[in-house]
């Protein structure tokens, strides 16, 4: 009996070890450019400007029966909505958002997304030290306009010599939840990734 149990046990552990996710997930630190924008929500603060962060994943499916990947980013402890608050893109080509991933179901090779939060915002007067520190002229906040964007520096630069400003984000933990579906399965497996930004 003990050998049966014995031999059950390597049988788990075995399958456990080659089993794969049916999804690969890992941030990278962006070459994308952190900028600030305007702030287009009615009756937002005008002391206020949105500075957009990227964050980037590398994702590979494994598993050929996948049905459906959704997104779900989750920010001080909100789920943002995508469109309003949030945009995915595809990194070789950010010229449109995409709305899912359903579309790289079938590829067998890696694919980098970028997210961008769009509602991520910051006093004016923490701008104006921003912008002070590369040198822009701050009278750029004052005159921005639906569709302006003020470029600071790629954000792999810009983790480096801000690090007071990441280690604040840093601090509620931020996550991507990444839920899949198999073909003729009903069930969601989430699957839970925290942003180090």
């Amino acid at each position: 009996m003990k050998k049966k149990i014995i031999l059950v046990f390597m049988v788990f552990c075995i399958y456990s070890c080659n089993r794969k996710d049916s999804i690969f997930i890992k941030e990278i630190i962006s070459d994308e450019m952190v900028t600030i924008t305007p702030i287009l929500k009615k009756g937002s603060s005008k002391d206020s400007v949105a500075i957009v962060i990227p964050m980037e994943f590398e994702i590979k499916t494994n598993n050929s029966s996948l049905k459906s990947i959704d997104f779900y980013v989750v920010i001080n402890q909100k789920i943002l909505m995508q469109i309003t608050e949030y945009e995915i893109y595809d990194k070789k080509n950010k010229n449109k958002p995409i709305n899912d991933l359903d579309a790289y179901l079938s590829s067998d090779k890696s694919f980098n997304i970028i997210i961008k939060e769009k509602k991520h915002l910051i006093s004016v007067k923490d701008a104006m030290k921003i912008l002070s520190k590369y040198k822009k002229d701050n009278k750029l906040l004052y005159n921005l306009k639906f569709g302006d964007t003020i470029k600071i520096e790629p954000y792999s630069q810009f983790r480096k010599n801000n690090p007071i400003f990441l280690n604040e984000l840093r601090k509620i933990g931020d996550t991507l939840i990444i839920t899949t579906r198999k073909k003729n399965e009903k069930i969601y497996i989430p699957k839970k990734n925290k942003i180090n930004w």
